[in-house]
Order: structure tokens, then C-alpha cells, then sequence
């Protein structure tokens, strides 16, 4: 399975789904996929990963993760991302926040039995649902605000574009941008591009 799911977190809303997780007790964050030490550091804590890439690791999926040592930047690279969901977390100021997702990339390995691949697909299909009956679609739309107004058309996407389907937008991240007209969602913080609520536009 390849899979990803584009959402919008505010912190008060990756609180809530750090508690999802939670639920599960075999669950793991690990800070990103390059480490310091061949045996990442783990926690049952997102506090405690202070980086935007966080690993979801369930230990009962497998037991160990492999990772390859990279002198060029004396790190250590997880190997098994196959068993793993990447966890690219929101990042907000005063005015952005930034687009998140979670992704999977299951395939069979030695150390990877079947069972396991079902396991961490239904994981990943659980959190895929909490999405969709928790969170918003269609209730933001791109622009490039360099650009001129051009309108949508059946052939053209147009400045801004149509109500994107494909970002799921947290309750509090839409209050969060409902509070103030110049908030904006980009993918990047110094994006050009950037994301506003439908019912701003116009």
C-alpha cells in the first residue's frame, strides 16, 4: 500500500490525535528517520520530538527497526520505513500554518511478515477514517497571491483554484483561520503559494 492523507493540524488538534494513537499501547515517536545512534529514541510523548518529521512506529508490527550508518552526515538512516507511518506535523506562527500529512509505504520484507503489513494498513486505514469524520474538506482553496485573478473554468484551475478536496482541515485550525482574514496555509512556510478558507475568497 501507498497512501498519504494532506491535513491541516493546529497544535490543539495534534493534541487530540496524539491521543488516538496513544490508545494503543505498542505505539512509538521517533524524531525523523536519521539518528544518532544506530537505535533511535523513542517516546510515547509528541513533546518530546522536537522536529516537523515524526515516525509512528508500533513495536508490535516489528520489534526492531534497521537503519544504515551515512558518514557523509555521521547519521543513521531507518531502513524500515516500510513498517513505519510518516508523520509530517503542521508547523503554525502568528499568521501560517503549514500543510501536515501522514504515509505509507507497506511491502513485504523478510522482517515484515503479512500479518504485520495488515495490521499497520489497517492502522494507517483507522487514522485515514478519524480524518475524514473529524476533519473538514473542500474548505480551502490555493492562490498565488503574486499572480493575477484569473477565474476557474472546466479547463483551467484558475487563481485561486477550486476548493481543494484533498486537504483535511482540523476544527481547530478552522476556527484558528476563521479568527482572522490574513491567515493563510502553505506547504512550505516560505511558500509563495498559499491556502484561504472559501468563504474569504471574493
Amino acid at each position: 500500500m501507498r497512501s498519504q492523507v494532506r491535513f491541516v493540524m493546529h497544535p490543539a488538534d495534534e493534541r487530540e490525535f496524539e491521543q488516538v494513537l496513544l490508545s494503543d499501547e505498542s505505539i512509538r515517536f521517533i524524531a525523523g528517520p536519521r539518528w544518532k545512534a544506530e537505535t533511535p529514541t523513542t517516546s510515547r510523548s509528541l513533546a518530546d520530538i522536537n522536529r516537523d518529521y515524526c515516525i509512528i512506529w508500533s513495536i508490535s508490527d516489528i520489534a526492531t527497526l534497521k537503519s544504515e550508518y551515512k558518514p557523509s552526515c555521521n547519521d543513521w538512516y531507518c531502513r524500515s520505513e516500510y513498517a513505519t507511518i510518516q508523520f509530517l506535523r503542521s508547523e503554525m506562527d502568528e499568521l501560517v500554518i503549514t500543510e501536515g500529512r501522514i504515509a505509507v509505504s507497506t511491502r513485504p520484507m523478510p522482517d515484515f511478515t503479512d500479518s504485520s503489513i495488515k495490521s499497520l494498513e489497517n492502522r494507517y486505514s483507522n487514522l485515514r477514517k478519524y480524518f475524514r469524520r473529524n476533519y473538514s474538506n473542500s474548505v480551502i482553496q490555493w492562490r498565488n497571491p503574486t499572480a493575477p485573478y484569473v477565474p476557474a473554468g472546466p479547463n483551467c484551475s484558475g487563481n485561486p483554484g477550486k476548493p481543494d478536496p484533498q486537504v483535511w482541515v482540523g476544527p481547530h485550525a478552522l476556527l484558528w483561520l476563521r479568527e482572522q482574514t490574513d491567515r493563510k496555509v502553505k506547504v512550505f512556510r516560505n511558500s509563495i503559494v498559499e491556502a484561504v478558507l472559501v468563504e474569504s475568497v471574493g
